[in-house]
């Protein structure tokens, strides 16, 4: 009876030891990467944020970041930044090529998130044709619009209005690769669809 009781004791730790390497397999390799997506410029804080004026003179400097976030082995751009033709504001390297440098591929971009429809956050958007975009429903609605909002980088859109490419719109939030890792949270106000992006990594 000892005999039969130590070898279902030495199985049971033998599964226990067999199956740890598989439960930490099952989290996938999270980064997240800032990504150059503009030059910084000085903005007048009372002009831009105040209803009463009360910052008169003081200046900020506005830096444009878009987000790189790996989840295993795929991959969400978060915006896209200005676009290479936007004079002063426009980044210095694009972000095909920030992208070359770590050695990922535009293709390899499974989603492009899309905070909201401005031009500073979408001004690349065309060079992932491939990618399916995330972009929140009142947003979209404004682009595609009779008269699309004046404030909406159309242009940008122009593969995904003619159906060229995939498209999600987002009512709500949205947990991308379905374990809470990567979640686009509703937060509307600066545009009628903006969302924000929690990432844990």
């Amino acid at each position: 009876m000892r005999k039969i009781l130590t070898l279902l004791v030495l199985s049971a730790c033998a599964s226990a030891f067999i199956s740890t390497p598989a439960a930490a397999q099952a989290a996938p390799e999270m980064t997240l990467t800032r990504l150059d997506c503009g030059t910084p410029v000085l903005n007048d804080v009372s002009v831009r944020f105040t209803d009463t004026y009360a910052y008169n003179g003081l200046k900020v400097m506005f830096t444009f970041s878009c987000y790189l976030i790996k989840h295993g082995d795929d991959y969400l751009l978060w915006d896209t930044g200005h676009a290479m033709t936007a004079g002063a504001v426009a980044p210095k390297v694009s972000i095909v090529d920030q992208l070359a440098q770590l050695k990922v591929k535009p293709e390899q971009i499974k989603f492009v998130g899309i905070s909201h429809y401005h031009a500073d956050h979408t001004g690349q958007l065309a060079s992932f044709p491939g990618s399916t975009v995330l972009i929140g429903k009142g947003d979209w609605d404004g682009i595609t619009a009779p008269t699309p909002n004046v404030s909406a980088n159309v242009k940008g859109f122009t593969h995904w209005i003619s159906e060229g490419g995939k498209l999600e719109t987002i009512v709500g939030d949205k947990d991308v690769f379905g374990d809470g890792l990567a979640v686009i949270i509703n937060t509307p106000g600066h545009t009628p669809g903006h969302h924000s992006l929690l990432v844990r990594l």
